[in-house]
């Protein structure tokens, strides 16, 4: 998962068997985009991950809602499991 830094959420996503529809965006402080929660797929047994992402002021919106072009191409900069 160390290997996952630098790329995109769209690439992981991909090697994890996961579609975007699955993921959980996670704002904190509301608005702002951070973080990412999804299940890794192709892992045995499956884990669920949570993916920081670069923050750039795009990725903040008051109304909640992020562009699913802006949240794929964002860069990855950390991966935990997830609780």
């Amino acid at each position: 998962m160390k290997s996952w830094i630098g790329l995109t959420v769209a690439q992981a996503l991909t090697q994890c068997g996961a579609s975007y529809d699955e993921v959980r965006l996670v704002d904190e402080p509301p608005g702002k985009l951070v973080e990412l929660v999804f299940m890794c797929k192709t892992e045995t047994p499956p884990r669920k991950l949570a993916v920081t992402i670069a923050y750039t002021s795009r990725l903040f919106s008051a109304r909640r809602e992020w562009p699913r072009q802006l949240v794929e191409s964002s860069k990855i900069t950390a991966v935990r499991d997830a609780p």
